[in-house]
C-alpha cells in the first residue's frame, strides 16, 4: 500500500512538473521578454507611419487669366472721388515723376512705348526675377520682363499688366538667351512648385508696383519744372 501512494506521488510530481513547463512555454510565446525577434515598432498604430506628419498637398498658384486674349493679364481701377486736385493730367504727372524717381530719368525714357500726356504712359519694364525658396532665401533668376498700361482720367486711374516673360541666358559664352512665357509655366503639368515660383514672382511685383503708383498718385501734387 505504502508502495502505490509512492508511485502515486512520483506521478503526481512528474505531471506538475511537465504542466509547469507547459504554462511557462505558453507565456513566454505570447509576452516575449526579450529573447526573441517579435517587432512591436508597428504593434497598435505605433509605427514611423503613425508618427510621421503627414506632408500638406501643393495647392498651385493660378495667376489672373484673360481667356480671350490667352495672356495672364492684371487689371483694375483705383479711384479717389474726395481728391479736388486729382485731375487726369496731374495724376499723369504725379505718375511718370514717380516711374521716374524709381528707375531713373535714362532708364525711364528707355522703357517708355507710349507716353500720351493726361490720357496714358506704356511702359516695358526689365528687372531680375527674385525668386523666394523661403523666408531668408532669395535668389535672381534671370530677369522678369512685362507690359505695363497706366491710363487717367480725373479721380481714377487704370492699370493694367501683361506680356509675362522670363527671360535667362544661353549656355556657354555665345548661348542665345532664352525666353519663356509665363503662360506656358501656368501650363506646366510637371515641376509645377518650381515654376511656380517665378509666376509668384511677377505676382509680388504687380502688387507692389499697384501700392506704389497708388500712394503717389494720392500724394498731394505740387508741380514742378521738369513735369512742364
Amino acid at each position: 500500500m505504502a508502495k502505490a501512494q509512492g508511485s502515486l506521488r512520483s506521478k503526481f510530481k512528474v505531471f506538475s512538473f511537465l504542466f509547469a513547463l507547459m504554462v511557462c512555454g505558453t507565456a513566454a510565446g505570447q509576452w516575449d521578454f526579450g529573447g526573441g525577434s517579435t517587432d512591436t515598432a508597428n504593434a497598435g498604430g505605433w509605427g514611423d507611419s503613425a508618427s510621421k506628419p503627414k506632408k500638406t498637398p501643393y495647392v498651385r498658384f493660378v495667376p489672373p487669366y484673360d481667356s480671350m486674349r490667352e495672356i495672364v493679364f492684371y487689371e483694375g481701377v483705383v479711384e479717389n472721388e474726395d481728391c479736388d486736385m486729382c485731375t487726369a493730367d496731374s495724376l499723369y504727372w504725379r505718375a511718370k515723376r514717380f516711374l521716374t524717381k524709381k528707375y531713373g530719368k535714362a532708364v525711364f525714357k528707355k522703357m517708355l512705348l507710349e507716353d500720351k500726356p493726361a490720357h496714358h504712359l506704356t511702359i516695358l519694364v526689365t528687372i531680375p526675377m527674385v525668386v523666394v525658396n523661403g523666408k531668408y532665401n532669395k535668389v535672381a533668376k534671370g530677369m522678369l520682363e512685362y507690359k505695363f498700361v497706366i491710363r487717367f482720367q480725373d479721380s481714377r486711374f487704370k492699370y493694367q499688366f501683361g506680356n509675362f516673360v522670363h527671360l535667362q541666358s544661353g549656355e556657354g559664352l555665345v548661348g542665345n538667351p532664352t525666353k519663356t512665357y509665363h503662360e506656358y509655366y501656368m501650363r506646366v503639368k510637371r515641376g509645377f512648385e518650381a515654376t511656380d515660383k517665378f509666376l509668384l514672382a511677377a505676382d509680388r511685383e504687380v502688387k507692389d508696383m499697384v501700392a506704389g503708383i497708388t500712394r503717389a498718385l494720392r500724394a498731394p501734387y505740387k508741380p514742378e519744372e521738369d513735369d512742364w
